[in-house]
């Protein structure tokens, strides 16, 4: 199994990244993707990567530290497209990046279309599938997907990529499916009072396009919701997703595994 979402970058591990990395691969995890949420995230989720094997990282700026035009500007800078160019190997995925209207303000989410460009070319410079996050105001859950998916359908030579954590119906899954993405989900899916229209999507779309993910320290699922998100709980998202769709764990797991490996690169 493989974790194509983790934050062991997060100082949530700070004091046992070794540890959790050493349990996750003695639970039967074959790879974890760091992914970045800023530059000194994106840097700490690389020396993840060079310290462990099958540990890879991506690299972004996440829309929710997006507020001033400084912040903005910044990921245009050259360091890091340097970042990138140094750590190639290590590297897997450019984001996460994509729209967050929750807390936002307009002048926030002009800042953020622009940087989700800018993350946009940086995949397609580097060949590379592209982390989409995406979350939707609180009267308006599905906005900010209809959004994406606008500027998405525009984007001439659009680079591969996920929808990391999706939380929308299946006929935004079928959106994203019809321009090549993948659908990941996370712990989310477990909860007593998970969304119907996520259970629904994942019973009606392709197993070739679903990615299992924990998003952790974040988002425990069931039975340990409520306390610290680990990589090696990715295995109780595949159960549920096998459940849902009437599958045997061994065969859900082999094909998501299967999908891990083909979008994001992966040799473990």
């Amino acid at each position: 199994m493989f974790d194509v979402h983790s934050h062991l970058n997060f100082k949530a591990f700070e004091q046992d990244e070794e540890e959790v990395i050493r349990r996750s691969f003695g639970e039967g995890l074959s790879g974890i993707i760091n992914i970045g949420s800023n530059f000194a995230t994106s840097q700490k989720a690389i020396n993840i990567a060079q310290r462990y094997k099958n540990c890879w990282a991506a690299v972004g700026l996440h829309p929710i530290h997006i507020h001033s035009h400084k912040q903005s500007s910044n990921f245009y800078s050259p360091k890091y497209y340097l970042l990138i160019e140094k750590n190639k190997k290590y590297i897997k995925a450019i984001g996460e990046t994509g729209l967050d209207f929750y807390h936002s303000k307009n002048e926030d989410i002009k800042y953020q279309k622009e940087v989700f460009l800018a993350h946009l070319d940086m995949a397609k410079k580097f060949n590379l599938p592209v982390i989409l996050h995406c979350r939707g105001s609180k009267d308006k859950p599905k906005d900010a997907y209809l959004k994406i998916l606008e500027i998405l359908k525009k984007y001439k030579n659009l680079p591969q990529g996920e929808i990391h954590c999706f939380s929308a119906d299946f006929d935004i899954a079928q959106e994203f499916l019809n321009l090549g993405f993948y659908i990941g989900f996370t712990g989310v899916i477990t909860f007593e009072n998970a969304d119907k229209d996520v259970l629904e999507t994942i019973k009606k779309m392709p197993l070739s396009k679903i990615l299992a993910e924990t998003d952790c320290p974040f988002l425990t699922p069931e039975p340990y919701r409520g306390k610290r998100n680990e990589p090696h709980y990715v295995r109780l998202v595949v159960e549920k997703i096998s459940q849902i769709k009437n599958l045997s764990f061994r065969n859900t797991e082999k094909n998501i595994d299967d999908n891990a490996k083909r979008l994001f690169n992966l040799r473990a």
